[in-house]
């Protein structure tokens, strides 16, 4: 494999519960009242969520989502087990990187400072038009590594990471447990992702 392409929040930092609690609050100041669950939100663009959750006060919901997460993330976000490991390893063996995020550029940097860590290539929810489960920011992702999918493993922690990784012609894809509720065997039987504890299981392969 030539290059990687890693999701960020729930892949390498902490920062699920950080963006639940954003949501949480947020909407929780605004008065708005949901009956979707969140985990199945989480790992789409952040203005995507804040539409299906507020309609017509979505901007309200956004930015006061935004500014608890920017907050939030200085606090309670850490690198996953493995995470400062693995980015290191790919830099040894001078392995491409490319980071694809739904979060805005903004909150990707602040958590990438958690993990010192700068992938060659960042793809954040505000840089594409269609944010994942849809492939558009990974073929974006591999064009500017200049790279076929076949050379190319993805590393996610949600299904809309796994959908987006398949679509796009990646055929090697883990799939990392984490704190979100997801259909495990569906992304095996589907997708044939290879569902890991953590990425010391990726390290150690």
């Amino acid at each position: 494999m030539n290059a990687v392409i890693l999701d960020l929040d729930g892949t390498l930092v902490t920062t699920v519960k950080v963006h639940r609690m954003a949501w949480e609050l947020s909407l929780k100041d605004l008065g708005i009242k949901i009956s979707v669950d969140l985990d199945k939100l989480m790992g789409r663009k952040t203005e995507e969520i804040a539409k299906l959750l507020a309609k017509d006060r979505w901007k309200e919901l956004y930015e006061r989502k935004n500014t608890y997460f920017d907050n939030l993330v200085k606090i309670y976000a850490k690198p996953t087990p493995c995470a400062i490991d693995l980015v290191n390893k790919l830099k040894k063996e001078k392995i491409k990187t490319a980071v694809v995020t739904s979060s805005l550029r903004r909150s990707a940097i602040e958590s990438l400072k958690i993990l010192n860590f700068e992938p060659d290539i960042l793809i954040a929810g505000d840089d594409v038009k269609k944010g994942k489960p849809d492939p558009e920011p990974v073929l974006k992702a591999l064009s500017l590594l200049g790279e076929d999918p076949r050379n190319v493993f993805g590393v996610g922690d949600t299904l809309q990471d796994v959908i987006a990784y398949y679509n796009s012609g990646i055929r090697e894809i883990y799939l990392v447990k984490g704190d979100l509720k997801i259909d495990y065997d569906e992304a095996m039987r589907k997708y044939n992702a290879k569902v890991i504890e953590t990425l010391c299981c990726i390290i150690n392969n």
